[in-house]
């Protein structure tokens, strides 16, 4: 006799509880991260596991010449993506002016930047409260139709919780 129920209640709930040990997860990894390399080793573990991609790259932003620096990535040609020009991306001009996360929407063809790869998200990290950086999850894997609320929630994480990946923190 099975012990799973088929209530839409219980189904919700525990959806509900799935998402939430996701985010405890990845809040969890970011925050034990003992340096740069294991910060930038989590959000690779992160998109990989938690949202589904394994194509990851991490800009520092340059606010003087208003272009982002290619520091980290996975999965991806650096040459392709060495520098982003915020000028010529509307979507990362919204990401460093607001510091929230940009999606591209479940099932679109539209790409955030202005890329031959698709791109998926763009979040910023936070350091300080403005943006030092950001993370672009570039293709899903085949099966995952697009971000999800709970990814969502994760890429918050990410921009609150990464700021090791690109600063050396001094001993707490």
């Amino acid at each position: 006799m099975s012990n799973i129920s088929d209530s839409p209640a219980e189904l919700e709930d525990n959806r509900s509880t799935g998402a939430r040990a996701k985010v405890y997860a990845a809040r969890m990894r970011l925050q034990k991260a003992v340096d740069q390399a294991d910060a930038l080793d989590a959000i690779r573990e992160i998109a990989a596991n938690l949202i589904g991609t394994e194509e990851i790259a991490v800009f520092k932003v340059d606010k003087r010449r208003s272009e982002l620096w290619l520091y980290w990535s996975f999965g991806v040609d650096p040459n392709k993506h060495s520098v982003l020009e915020v000028g010529r991306e509307p979507n990362l001009k919204l990401v460093l002016s607001t510091g929230k996360p940009v999606f591209r929407y479940r099932l679109s063809n539209e790409n955030l930047l202005s890329t031959e790869d698709p791109v998926s998200a763009l979040i910023p990290i936070l350091v300080d409260g403005s943006p030092s950086a950001v993370i672009v999850l570039f293709r899903l894997f085949p099966q995952k139709p697009g971000i999800e609320p709970v990814d969502r929630e994760i890429c918050d994480v990410l921009s609150h919780c990464a700021g090791r990946a690109i600063e050396l923190y001094h001993s707490r």
